[in-house]
């Protein structure tokens, strides 16, 4: 759901930042959000001198903020009914002891939507509860005696109305900083995403299919194709290069060159739900292509579940295949490539942490975004120096 205003203002500053950083010149042009601005669809392109050469790039930003709004945006009762709905499905599915013995610090942003809910809830409720024989007994011997105890019990229900709404209203005056209904919206459409109960979602999937490989088929011959996702975007990308390769089972052997690339994995926020109805054969899918997939992880960022291994965690065991068809996995090691006094502020801002893969690196040999997509050296030649820089 957020803004191309917000994270291409981001990537620009980062763009110059990286400039001062590597002594090199460059530019990025402005972003163009074209005629789907309510999708979340952009444009734009960059350009890097290096003393081997100038590198030149096409960036296209695939939205569905459009697609999911309505997941956001849904009234008070039934945002309520399905959290409760889509937290009991996730333990249902064995989500939340799959996550907590797989990562425990991933664990803590995967309850943290449902354990915030059980506390809103409690406090919604606990309060009026706990009061009623006050209230109760108080209002009885104010009123009159033929109407004490029905005008007693609306008295009740009322405050504990106005009780409800002020708590509510609270929550959603500190969102910016807790990201709670976000979350719990999130959950929601994570749960019908995985169960194929998203219709909206999955046509978008499947244009956004039919988007990479008309891109692949106009680029040039020596052109790279690099498919970068960050976040949920993560899982939601697994979708959408299953189906382009259902399109074309050949793109990662394309003359120019193909890399996936998964930033910050999400993975086991859909898959928590169970992978049998479509994620995991998505997932078994891309293995099995031999696509070149690297998936970038920070152990500091728990909103990423990245020291999973995906394909033995996801893909059913039917289609199981071997530990060789893993992604390419390493740190993008954030307290080194960052300065001290950045750190310092980020590390307890996790939501903003989950964004460090954006930032330029002050270190040449770790990852960074801006070298990968602008960088001298193919992308899957860089990635795999930086793999075996990380061991």
């Amino acid at each position: 759901m957020r803004p191309v205003s917000q994270s291409f203002a981001l990537i620009k500053s980062e763009f110059q930042n990286f400039l001062k950083i590597r002594q090199v010149e460059g530019t990025i042009s402005p972003v163009d959000v074209g005629s789907h601005n309510e999708r979340g669809d952009a444009t734009w392109a960059g350009r890097m001198d290096w003393p081997e050469g100038t590198v030149e790039a096409r960036f296209v930003q695939l939205g569905w903020r459009d697609v999911i709004r309505p997941d956001f945006e849904r009234g008070w009762f039934r945002l309520m009914i399905d959290a409760l709905w889509s937290f009991y499905q996730y333990a249902r599915a064995g989500g939340y002891g799959a996550v907590l013995k797989s990562n425990w610090a991933h664990s803590i942003f995967c309850f943290y939507p449902a354990v915030g809910f059980a506390l809103f809830c409690a406090a919604c409720l606990v309060p009026p509860v706990l009061l009623a024989p006050v209230i109760l007994e108080g209002a009885g011997a104010l009123l009159p005696a033929r109407t004490a105890g029905l005008l007693s019990w609306g008295i009740l229900l009322a405050g504990s109305g106005l009780w409800a709404a002020g708590v509510y209203r609270f929550t959603r005056l500190i969102e910016p900083w807790t990201y709670f209904w976000y979350l719990v919206n999130s959950w929601y459409f994570m749960a019908r995403l995985a169960r194929n109960a998203h219709p909206d979602m999955q046509a978008r999937i499947e244009e956004f299919a039919d988007t990479i490989v008309a891109l692949s088929e106009q680029a040039d011959e020596e052109e790279e194709l690099v498919v970068v996702s960050h976040s949920c975007g993560t899982f939601v990308a697994i979708y959408i290069l299953a189906a382009v390769l259902r399109r074309n089972p050949d793109i990662g052997k394309r003359a120019g060159g193909f890399a996936f690339v998964t930033l910050g994995p999400a993975f086991e926020c859909l898959g928590g739900f169970g992978a049998e109805r479509g994620f995991g054969k998505a997932m078994a899918a891309v293995a099995k292509a031999g696509v070149d997939w690297t998936d970038i992880y920070g152990p500091q960022d728990i909103v990423c579940g990245g020291r999973t291994s995906p394909v033995a965690r996801y893909a059913p065991k039917p289609d199981k295949v071997s530990v060789a068809r893993e992604p390419r996995r390493f740190s993008v090691c954030i307290p080194d490539r960052m300065p001290a006094k950045k750190l310092r502020y980020l590390r307890f801002r996790f939501f903003r942490l989950h964004f460090c893969y954006f930032l330029a690196s002050l270190r040449p040999d770790l990852f960074d975004f801006y070298s990968l997509m602008l960088g001298p050296e193919p992308a899957v030649r860089q990635l795999q120096v930086w793999a075996d820089h990380k061991g």
